[in-house]
């Protein structure tokens, strides 16, 4: 984040921290996550662009994979999907033979990772793309807010 801050002025960040406290239904490859994980999520926007910097803790997520194979850099992109259609789309992508490696639930925004790795060299999410109006305790922002 004091990258984008110093070399690109993008910021202030406002920045998550999942837990299976506070993220549901965590899934990765299917199968539902039953021990601990944690991981940090910082998100910017850009006008309409939102982008995220995620740092993996601990547990399973396809965040760590990612890094141990590919070192840091891009992850994905996302494409915003109405609730209501959100299922049907994953399960014509599962019909192509694109599984999904990882959902999961936060407040009201939903995602899936969709394994297009190894067609596109990056992975596509899909989700809901809510604007979440989150109170005070459940982020911290970087760079400081100034009092």
């Amino acid at each position: 984040m004091k990258a984008w801050v110093e070399n690109l002025k993008v910021g202030p960040w406002q920045v998550l921290t999942f837990t299976d406290e506070s993220l549901k239904y965590l899934k990765v490859d299917d199968k539902p996550v039953t021990e601990p994980f944690k991981f940090l999520i910082g998100i910017s926007w850009i006008g309409d662009m939102q982008l995220e910097i995620i740092q993996p803790v601990y547990g399973p997520t396809i965040y760590q994979a990612f890094i141990d194979k590919h070192g840091e850099g891009l992850h994905h992109i996302k494409e915003q999907i109405a609730d209501a259609d959100i299922e049907n789309i994953v399960q014509e992508y599962r019909d192509k033979g694109t599984g999904v490696t990882q959902t999961g639930q936060f407040e009201t925004d939903f995602h899936y990772y969709l394994d297009t790795e190894p067609k596109l060299d990056f992975i596509y999410e899909l989700g809901n793309c809510p604007k979440l109006e989150l109170t005070p305790d459940k982020y911290w922002t970087y760079p400081a807010e100034s009092a």
